[in-house]
């Protein structure tokens, strides 16, 4: 399989066969690192989470540069400008020794097998071999574009024969590297409530106890160890596993396929006047939202409005409604740096990328 068969088939599903679990696993899939104590410590110790709108920045711009990078072909700009933003934040802590490979090599990791997982659990049908197949080809180049070392994966040596070898491969040594790493510690805790927190920041506060009870439902034994979380009462079980059963049985029998033209979308195709682009989504504060007609008096505004929430527009310019340009993505006090780096780092995707097998030995 080609990478850009891979590219092409993978897009789909969270575009339009499951854009809402495969945009829930994937923020999980950032959630579940925290279980792991020197990614939580190294998250505590940056200060990124001291308060409720540099953590909501943090999360926005993660969300971004994830959704450039994997909705966009790996030869279009945007795509290599994320990947070479995420590289260029990244390295500054690769460097220093305070993000391990194996820990790099974690991540992508659940970028991979999360939505998959999720799928087979809690969609109205799993993914097939075809497009494990793609996602495995997909995130295979996606490692060595961000200068991942696989050399820790069983089938290094002799290589691997297809995307499906590959993330079957991940897999198994994504379980063993969970199953002594993920530990319990403070971080974890406190890592993950601030997550938590980000994700409930507009749901109404008399619901927030029956939204913890689901969270603490869905999270695995292990990792609600991990994060020192209690166990979820039987109701919460019970209840969570009904919606499931429910929604898989209505999706598969009175739900046509969503067409093209109502594909999920993350961002505008183009940039704006101002030579930026808008986010068209968000969890928390509306940052990098245009504040259209619709996004400030639509129903969902409307809802926001009733629980005290903020809506695209509101205090100025806080959250930057101009949009976003991926150069300036990250932390404040990165905002104007790494331009060489960048470049470095599309220069080299630009002569390097093969859209051919990555498999293929030529």
């Amino acid at each position: 399989m080609t990478l850009d068969d891979a590219f092409r088939i993978q897009l789909r599903l969270p575009e339009l066969e499951f854009p809402t679990i495969f945009s829930v696993s994937v923020f999980f899939a950032l959630f579940k690192t925290y279980g792991i104590p020197s990614i939580s410590k190294l998250l505590v110790a940056t200060g990124q989470l001291s308060n409720g709108k540099t953590a909501s920045k943090r999360a926005a711009d993660t969300g971004v540069i994830l959704t450039e990078v994997v909705l966009h072909h790996p030869l279009d700009p945007r795509a290599m400008d994320g990947i070479a933003r995420m590289n260029y934040l990244h390295g500054l802590y690769r460097k220093s020794g305070k993000i391990s490979d194996d820990d790099m090599l974690y991540t992508l990791s659940l970028f991979a097998l999360e939505p998959i997982r999720w799928t087979k659990q809690f969609e109205w049908r799993q993914v097939n071999d075809v497009e494990r197949c793609a996602i495995g080809t997909y995130w295979r180049y996606m490692g060595d574009a961000m200068e991942i070392p696989f050399n820790s994966l069983k089938s290094y040596e002799t290589g691997w024969a297809d995307g499906l070898q590959f993330i079957d491969d991940l897999a198994e040594w994504s379980v063993e590297y969970e199953a002594k790493a993920m530990v319990p510690a403070e971080s974890n805790k406190v890592v993950a409530q601030g997550t938590i927190d980000i994700g409930l920041f507009n749901v109404p506060k008399f619901l927030h106890g029956v939204a913890l009870s689901f969270v603490a439902a869905v999270l695995q034994p292990h990792l609600r160890r991990a994060m020192m979380f209690p166990d979820p009462p039987e109701w919460a079980i019970a209840t969570f596993t009904t919606i499931v059963t429910v929604r898989k049985f209505v999706l598969r029998h009175f739900f046509l396929p969503r067409p093209y033209f109502l594909r999920d979308r993350w961002w505008s195709e183009h940039p704006n006047t101002h030579g930026r682009i808008n986010a068209k989504q968000f969890i928390s504060l509306p940052w990098y939202i245009e504040p259209t007609f619709a996004a400030r008096w639509g129903y969902k505004a409307w809802l926001l409005r009733l629980i005290g929430s903020k809506v695209p527009g509101d205090d100025g310019d806080s959250y930057e409604p101009k949009g976003y340009v991926i150069s300036e993505l990250g932390p404040d006090s990165l905002r104007h740096k790494g331009a060489e780096q960048m470049k470095t780092t599309r220069d080299a995707l630009a002569n390097g990328t093969r859209v051919g097998c990555p498999f293929s030995r030529w």
